[in-house]
């Protein structure tokens, strides 16, 4: 399956015209954060039928803060749509902190039931030893040039 992740860095996607099974889209990030595009891109993936992902960006402000943030916004999605933590190092002061990423995870499971994926670099998923019971969504980039989607990924060995 081929899919992309959009935010509000892609507000004018014509997903009608990308190749993809499936859109994981921003939804929130930190305590106060909501994408002001996102409800309008999951109706557009829904209404092409493509698989739904949400997804949060951790920054700060405490891991059940966040966790709760996020699933008070995508309250309408639970269900319908796959969550997703985005554990990034940029906006992130809690980055060196795993364990803020797994408080996250445990509590989305504890509230809704359903297992959130970790979403990451692959030199992030290198740095730390990550808690296997979550699904992990390994992003791999090689420049900021388009590649489309590739059968054999690079490496960045």
């Amino acid at each position: 399956m081929n899919g992309i992740d959009i935010s509000r860095w892609q507000k004018d996607i014509q997903l009608s015209r990308v190749p993809c099974d499936f859109v994981i889209v921003k939804a929130t990030q930190g305590t106060g954060y909501v994408s002001p595009t996102y409800k309008q891109q999951i109706t557009s993936a829904e209404a092409l039928g493509k698989y739904l992902g949400v997804y949060h960006y951790a920054s700060s402000g405490g891991a059940t803060a966040e966790a709760e943030h996020f699933l008070q916004t995508v309250a309408d999605y639970i269900g319908k749509a796959i969550l997703v933590l985005d554990w990034e190092g940029d906006q992130n002061a809690n980055f060196n902190n795993p364990l803020y990423a797994l408080d996250f995870l445990n509590y989305v499971k504890k509230r809704t039931g359903i297992t959130p994926f970790i979403y990451m670099s692959k030199s992030v998923c290198r740095q730390y030893k990550w808690d296997a019971s979550f699904p992990l969504w390994c992003a791999q980039y090689r420049n900021q040039q388009p590649s489309g989607y590739q059968a054999q990924p690079w490496t960045d060995a």
